[in-house]
């Protein structure tokens, strides 16, 4: 059983103004943003804690203000599989609402210490009904998760371990940068392994590898990025 140690926070000007600039509560006037508030809460969360499991209720859709998830999927021989890796700033089980669910499909745990905002599901599909441009960002959110999951079927499938990686490294970083960038892993090591879909010690051995050949340093969960150019070279298709 994993951790499930949770605690209620107030909902500080720092988490509105996040919320305020959600795309999925963006379009939102005075009145419909408050109602939101007032039927959402925060809460702080340890590493490894469960948000939601697989099969469990809808209750809520989420906002990540600090800190990572994983989503993940049970398989039937018990094995489970990392699907993606939320960053602060993004929204996750909302795509539940649209298809009519009332199951969560995926299980949400924190792979380090992390607040999360829990956003009432009824109230938000309450006001789907009610506006039209609420209903168009919605849309267009899960429209972009699509086009990711079709990419990340190419990236997974078609692509070896080096390619995965630093296409997912370079992620990280606008894609007009060609400065050292640093980035900070949002999960451990065997977390991103199972996201790219590559064995621990191929990861670990990519790195290294990489690190050789001068394109990154490595400082325990820090990556500098040390040659962007020659980086985007590895995954040019």
């Amino acid at each position: 059983m994993k951790n499930t140690t949770a605690k209620r926070i107030e909902l500080n000007d720092f988490i509105l103004n996040t919320m305020r600039q959600c795309i999925l509560l963006r379009p939102l006037g005075v009145e419909d943003f408050d109602e939101i508030v007032q039927t959402s809460h925060a809460v702080q969360l340890t590493d490894n804690s469960v948000l939601f499991e697989q099969g469990s209720e809808l209750t809520d859709i989420y906002l990540l203000i600090s800190g990572g998830v994983k989503i993940q999927r049970l398989a039937p021989n018990g094995d489970e599989k990392v699907l993606e890796i939320i960053r602060p700033g993004q929204t996750f089980a909302e795509a539940v609402l649209f298809f009519g669910g009332s199951q969560y499909p995926v299980t949400a745990v924190t792979v380090s210490p992390s607040i999360v905002v829990g956003i009432k599901a009824e109230t938000y599909l309450k006001l789907l009904h009610t506006s039209n441009s609420l209903c168009l960002n919605l849309l267009g959110n899960l429209s972009q998760r699509l086009h990711w999951m079709v990419n990340e079927m190419d990236r997974l499938t078609l692509h070896n371990a080096t390619f995965r990686l630093v296409d997912y490294l370079l992620s990280h970083i606008p894609v007009d940068s060609n400065e050292r960038a640093g980035v900070s892993l949002a999960a451990p090591k065997h977390v991103i392994a199972s996201r790219l879909s590559i064995k621990p010690e191929t990861l670990s051995r990519t790195l290294k590898e990489l690190s050789k050949q001068g394109l990154i340093k490595l400082e325990g969960s820090e990556i500098e990025l040390l040659d962007i150019a020659k980086l985007r070279q590895l995954i040019l298709l």
